[in-house]
């Protein structure tokens, strides 16, 4: 089994060319955001597993046709590790109470899905050490923690700790994913491709329309008419369905 990486991309990230032009992660140059994945890596081995993934190096992101492919798996692949490590990089060590819920890691768009899909998950602060200092065998059974996510989400406990794609209304996921930022447009869409059961391709040159598309798609699959209860600007892909997201 293995271990997945999340995160929020910090810049120039070890991409996955840079991981194949050497033998081993542990020859890449030493920078601070080598050192995040050799920190993974390392923590991945004290769990006591030999495989770990992580978005930056383990997708070929040069060729569109390799990367669409993994999307669409994505949320098979966050649901089915061993445990996900999340890595909070701007939150200090010693953590606090209430770091979770203000971190930069809370308002991306991919991290919801990392977050509902795995049956295991570890908060770390910047220095790589458990969040509040818990070392249970899951953050997703302490009380402490599931309350801070439950107060930044606004959905029940148990819809965090043992989700399913079914458990939630469309529109529910859709004003979760309202209150997410993206670096890439099409994102919006496609890190709910996995919690929205779409069958959706994508494709990174369609910028704005990958909302729609999804929408559409959401529709005509489920009949899921309360994507059009909202107001505010009209989307160039369908004049029934928002530009942006952020209406519901």
């Amino acid at each position: 089994r293995y271990i997945m990486l999340s995160h929020v991309w910090q810049g120039n990230e070890p991409l996955f060319q840079d991981v194949g032009a050497v033998k081993s992660v542990w020859e890449l140059p030493e920078t601070v955001l080598n050192e995040k994945l050799h920190s993974f890596c390392n923590e991945t081995r004290r769990l006591g597993y030999r495989w770990a993934w992580s978005d930056t190096c383990c997708i070929d992101k040069a060729t569109s046709s390799i990367l669409n492919q993994p999307l669409m798996l994505m949320y098979k692949w966050y649901a089915d590790p061993a445990a996900m490590l999340m890595f909070l990089a701007g939150v200090a060590h010693p953590s606090r109470a209430g770091d979770l819920l203000r971190s930069l890691w809370m308002t991306r768009a991919w991290t919801l899905e990392e977050l509902l899909a795995p049956k295991a998950i570890f908060f770390y602060d910047s220095e790589w050490k458990p969040y509040l200092g818990n070392t249970g065998d899951n953050h997703k059974e302490s009380l402490e923690i599931m309350q801070e996510l439950v107060d930044a989400i606004k959905i029940p406990y148990g819809n965090i700790t043992t989700f399913s794609p079914g458990d939630l209304a469309i529109w529910e996921k859709l004003r979760l994913a309202s209150t997410c930022s993206v670096t890439v447009e099409e994102d919006v869409a496609y890190s709910l491709i996995g919690i929205s059961k779409s069958d959706i391709r994508p494709h990174y040159s369609e910028g704005a329309d990958a909302l729609g598309h999804l929408l559409e798609e959401i529709m005509a699959r489920f009949g899921e008419v309360t994507v059009l209860a909202w107001s505010g600007k009209s989307s160039s892909y369908n004049s029934c369905l928002p530009a942006s997201i952020s209406v519901y």
